[in-house]
């Protein structure tokens, strides 16, 4: 009688244990689909960071080409409006504050 006590307590006990095993099984299953999820996500955002980078490297090579043009055409607009004043016979207006600061 005592044994067959212990054969049900033993047949419960595996009966619990397999459910618990089971439902681990499948969450076990998940956590693997959810881990190729996490890894092509972390591929394609590396991807992501990449192009950002490089986005981010072209755009500063291209802003500096534009303050070397922009300073290129600012000296190139100086040279034509002295040139535009010595022809005209005026002063440049820096030249006139400074003489009439001297005065003083």
């Amino acid at each position: 009688m005592i044994s067959y006590l212990v054969d049900i307590v033993l047949l419960v006990a595996l009966a619990f244990t397999s459910m618990r095993v089971t439902r681990m099984h499948r969450e076990l299953a998940r956590l693997r689909s959810y881990q190729g999820e996490f890894s092509t996500i972390m591929h394609e955002t590396a991807g992501a960071f990449d192009t950002v980078i490089t986005a981010a490297h072209d755009s500063t090579a291209n802003l500096g080409r534009l303050a070397n043009v922009l300073s290129t055409k600012i000296d190139q607009a100086h040279e034509a409006i002295a040139a535009l004043d010595a022809r005209g016979g005026l002063v440049p207006a820096a030249t006139t504050a400074t003489a009439e600061l001297n005065k003083h």
